[in-house]
């Protein structure tokens, strides 16, 4: 049994976690964690876009495993929405925090829509994951339009 890449990692772990618990503090890493997030989610989100519009063979398997992993990826993002990051330079526009219930409420009804996506992808019905992923789109695009920048 080899002991000492366990002790090792065992060992810098112990040394890095009071850094990474102290850089979780600061606003600045709540905002790239959040841009993060939604970047993995668009990294997911648009070839099921590309799929839905043609621009793209559509692969039931590989659309329902993306769906998946926007399921997963959209829970993640509304705990790094902070009134801590408002002075952080970011795409988010500072009327979230003024419209924090409304915000959590779309943030809510994106991880329902991710998660129903994910579901009827599954089912491999291709019809109703076009449709799904429209109902989901229109989450996204309502609220970017609400509290997202330009950019």
């Amino acid at each position: 049994m080899k002991t000492r890449p366990v002790r090792l990692a065992l060992g810098l772990t112990a040394l890095l976690l009071p850094l990474l618990t102290q850089a979780a503090d600061k606003p600045e890493y709540a905002v790239d964690y959040r841009q993060g997030i939604m970047n993995g989610l668009a990294w997911n989100i648009a070839p099921l876009g590309k799929m839905v519009k043609g621009d793209a063979a559509f692969d039931a398997k590989r659309f329902a495993f993306l769906a998946e992993r926007a399921a997963v990826l959209a829970p993640m993002a509304l705990e790094a929405f902070t009134a801590d990051t408002t002075a952080v330079k970011s795409h988010a526009k500072p009327e979230i925090y003024k419209n924090l219930d409304d915000f959590k409420k779309r943030m809510q009804d994106l991880e329902a829509g991710t998660a129903e996506l994910a579901k009827v992808a599954k089912s491999g019905d291709e019809a109703k994951m076009r449709v799904t992923f429209g109902d989901t789109v229109k989450i996204c695009k309502g609220c970017h339009d609400e509290y997202q920048e330009k950019h």
